[in-house]
């Protein structure tokens, strides 16, 4: 991560456009500065409103969550709920391929939501983000590869595989790893014969010692993925709806620094663009694919002729308010963490005394 975030430094450093009317020549001091006299002429009222925005997606993001919960029998506090998503967004910040998100579940225990039902709540829901953000890459490189001249291609990634421009490798890939994810959570959430397969793996004879009393529950997690089905309609709503608020919020993000060059059909480029380079967040190279995802940004607001320090910004503020928000869920996975080591000192203080029968009572 820190070899990648140093190279991206230094690329944006040394890539001083020529308009910037203080040095003739680019070095990586004097490139260093202009990234900080961009960050001074932030416009603090259009980065307010993406954070607003941002804001607003955590709302949504805890309603769609609980009212697939409901759908599930499970009544809960939207304010509980609403932390417990900043806490699986704090953790998927700092795990690889944003995998922490796994483990909202743990931050719904709180509210005495059974696992079963909230992880495949949470896994039906991410099936339909994968989905949606496949969606949006498509059009994204579509739009990149008809409107960006072939020569523009060049200049911002020179290198060719098989003949095929590399930042063009680079977004099909992103696409086919969110569409990868897509089908294997779908599967796994309502396909009983993908289900079925994990069963006969996991109770393996060399892996069922691993897997613990996870099969325990495998029927449960069934049934509430049935239950989850039903509220499709919804998840796509509130998704679509998210997308919308995450364009927007770029779109502010770009106003902040400047970025008025995205006018016109580039308009559209705001709400199409975010959910292909956020798919490279999920490449398990780095937490959150940090430092991938800031190159994307670059690369592809280069394509756009927005200038590499000025998309470096862009990048590293983008990462930057999602992460100030998310510390909002500390509280949540503080008070989680104290609540699971305190069931295990509980269950220490009653495991020696499990299989012990008393001799019978000797009438006197």
């Amino acid at each position: 991560m820190v070899a990648i975030l140093a190279g991206l430094l230094y690329y944006i450093g040394t890539t001083v456009p020529s308009t910037f009317p203080r040095y003739s020549e680019p070095t990586i001091i004097r490139g260093v500065d202009y990234i900080y006299t961009t960050i001074l002429t932030i416009k603090i009222e259009y980065l307010l409103l993406a954070f607003l925005m941002y804001f607003g997606i955590n709302i949504l993001f805890a309603v769609r969550l609980r009212r697939v919960l409901a759908k599930n029998g499970v009544k809960t506090s939207f304010g509980k709920t609403l932390l417990a998503q900043y806490a699986g967004m704090l953790t998927s910040d700092v795990t690889p391929g944003r995998s922490g998100y796994i483990l909202t579940p743990v931050y719904l225990k709180d509210q005495d939501v059974p696992t079963s039902k909230s992880l495949s709540s949470v896994l039906g829901i991410q099936t339909f983000e994968f989905l949606i953000k496949v969606t949006g890459g498509i059009g994204a490189v579509i739009l990149l590869v008809t409107t960006v001249p072939a020569k523009t291609w060049s200049h911002i990634f020179p290198t060719q595989i098989a003949g095929v421009n590399i930042g063009l490798i680079i977004a099909i890939l992103g696409v086919s790893l969110m569409m990868v994810g897509a089908v294997i959570l779908a599967a796994f959430t309502w396909s009983k014969r993908a289900i079925s397969i994990f069963d006969r793996i996991a109770n393996w004879r060399f892996l069922k010692r691993f897997t613990g009393g996870i099969m325990g529950k495998l029927e449960d997690y069934k049934e509430s993925s049935n239950s989850t089905s039903k509220a499709i309609p919804e998840i796509l709503i509130l998704t679509v709806a998210c997308w919308i608020l995450k364009g927007f919020e770029w779109w502010f993000l770009g106003y902040a620094l400047g970025i008025s060059q995205l006018t016109g059909t580039w308009w559209l480029a705001f709400f199409l663009i975010h959910p292909l380079v956020t798919a490279l967040a999920f490449i398990p190279i780095t937490p959150a694919g940090i430092g991938v995802q800031e190159f994307g940004i670059v690369g592809i607001l280069g394509l756009l002729g927005v200038a590499a320090p000025i998309a470096g910004v862009f990048a590293l503020l983008a990462r930057g308010l999602l992460i100030f928000e998310d510390l909002a869920g500390v509280p949540q996975i503080v008070r989680s963490t104290s609540l699971i080591f305190t069931r295990n000192k509980s269950d220490e203080k009653i495991e020696p005394n499990r299989g012990f029968s008393p001799p019978p009572a000797t009438p006197v």
